[in-house]
């Protein structure tokens, strides 16, 4: 039963079939989807559906997970970009937002509680699956008839991989491991204690580095674990790839991104099949989405001057920056030299490793 308040309370059908209840997040302890009533503007807003979206003053309720048995999902299913952070996956994802077309719905915390909560009970892979789908057909549920959905996952959520081969198709997005680094080190004590709690939230997802001594993980430096981020994360969308149909999954260096961004878009709207058209593309680079940060919207910012910061970042790092870079690749060897995923969306001649 739902659980809300007032006397008109919607029953659960209600909420299902009602996409204005978007749901916003999981609680394992209870079983129930927490879900928060809001429209298609505020959704497509956010550069995080999580904590960091504001909406205390909007109508909620809880939906227990029993309720959703027969939940199915009745209209396209997601597509997804899923990706290793610092790699503009805020900027494709606003790139491909267009009413009635689609709807960019970026790090919904749904699917972070629910790879959390996977985590934590240690389900059987069924229950797993089966949480993983009902997530997923919640947040595909189009605002308006005909309009498709694609979801930015969060990095926490990656292990979601695991469950997600039926889903949509998936784009998975990855700057290389120097650029990882240098965004670390430009958020500041912010960076690495996101790198510090992802490293942890990993440990939980059976990589190697979970059977590493205690001693031999404490004494790494922050960055020198970031590096291991990556590279964890690089792990588990190579784990993944097989589960996917050949034409259901291509990845893509952010980089690519930058150097030919109408391009890379026009080629993403064809392989999600999203019809959002070249025409509409080519306004959204040649406007205001590709001269700020994609989180913010305030910074002027673009390819040219994120180049600049990063090239002064390395500097200050010295040596130190290709030392960890290198030595992370000779710890992580699973880790191909080369481009480190297949079916690459847009080609790029690129040394990934020093």
């Amino acid at each position: 039963m739902a659980d809300g308040t007032g006397d008109n309370r919607p029953g659960d059908h209600d909420v299902i079939a009602d996409p204005s209840w978007f749901a916003e997040g999981f609680d394992p302890r209870s079983g129930e989807f927490l879900f928060v009533k809001t429209n298609r503007e505020q959704l497509a807003a956010q550069a995080f559906l999580d904590w960091r979206w504001d909406r205390a003053s909007a109508p909620r309720l809880r939906l227990a997970r029993t309720a959703l048995p027969a939940l199915r999902m009745g209209h396209p299913p997601p597509r997804l970009i899923w990706h290793t952070g610092f790699c503009c996956s805020t900027l494709i994802a606003k790139s491909l937002d267009r009413p009635g077309v689609n709807l960019s719905l970026c790090e919904p915390q749904l699917l972070v509680d629910v790879a959390e909560a996977q985590r934590i009970e240690r389900a059987p892979q069924r229950a797993d699956s089966d949480i993983t789908h009902a997530a997923f057909a919640l947040l595909s549920r189009p605002q308006s008839a005909g309009e498709r959905v694609t979801i930015k996952s969060s990095p926490a959520a990656n292990r979601l991989l695991r469950t997600a081969g039926s889903t949509g198709p998936s784009l998975f997005l990855y700057s290389d491991c120097r650029s990882f680094l240098i965004s670390i080190v430009k958020m500041g004590e912010d960076g690495r204690k996101y790198a510090r709690r992802l490293f942890l939230a990993l440990l939980a997802d059976g990589h190697a580095q979970a059977q590493w001594p205690a001693p031999q993980l404490l004494s790494l430096s922050d960055l020198e674990l970031a590096a291991l981020v990556w590279h964890m994360q690089i792990a588990e969308f190579r784990r993944a790839w097989p589960t996917f149909a050949p034409d259901r999954a291509a990845s893509l260096d952010c980089d690519a991104l930058l150097a030919e961004p109408e391009e890379c878009l026009h080629r993403l709207d064809s392989f999600f099949s999203l019809g959002i058209g070249g025409d509409h593309l080519k306004q959204v680079v040649a406007g205001p989405l590709f001269r700020r940060n994609a989180k913010t919207g305030e910074d002027a910012f673009d390819a040219d001057r994120r180049s600049i910061a990063h090239e002064r970042i390395a500097q200050g790092l010295g040596n130190n920056l290709a030392r960890i870079v290198a030595q992370s690749y000779e710890i992580c060897r699973t880790t191909p030299r080369n481009t480190p995923l297949p079916a690459p969306l847009l080609s790029l001649d690129k040394n990934y490793c020093p």
